[in-house]
């Protein structure tokens, strides 16, 4: 039995929510990432991935120059605990049809990412 831990990404990316979906696109192709966190402040308020640029960006033929990431962003994020097994989490994915999820330590405090792709390894 592996807990997600074990799996997960810990350098934590994240951008303000008032950030322009052209900041963080760039943020993530330098970074090498598909998905960055969103904070209001200090607090992670929803997670932004290529798939909500593809969706409600791209598809809905808006200026990447002046849309704010809060207006494309997926809130709130779905999360699980650290100890979660892998077999577990991957069943959670699945059911919620998500490939980015934020990985805890107790309830709150955002320690990692968690992808479809570290899930392989």
């Amino acid at each position: 039995m592996h807990p997600i831990k074990d799996f997960m990404t810990t350098s934590i990316l994240s951008v303000d929510s008032q950030a322009s979906v052209e900041e963080a696109a760039k943020l993530m192709c330098t970074k090498k990432i598909s998905s960055l966190l969103v904070k209001e402040g200090e607090k992670y308020v929803g997670i932004v991935t290529k798939t909500d640029f593809v969706k409600k960006l791209i598809a809905e033929d808006r200026n990447p120059k002046t849309t704010n990431i809060a207006s494309v962003m997926t809130k709130p994020f779905f999360s699980l605990d650290e100890y979660v097994q892998r077999s577990e989490a991957s069943e959670f994915m699945l059911r919620k049809k998500i490939k980015h999820l934020v990985v805890t330590h107790g309830k709150e405090e955002v320690v990692g990412i968690l992808t479809t792709k570290d899930m392989v390894g």
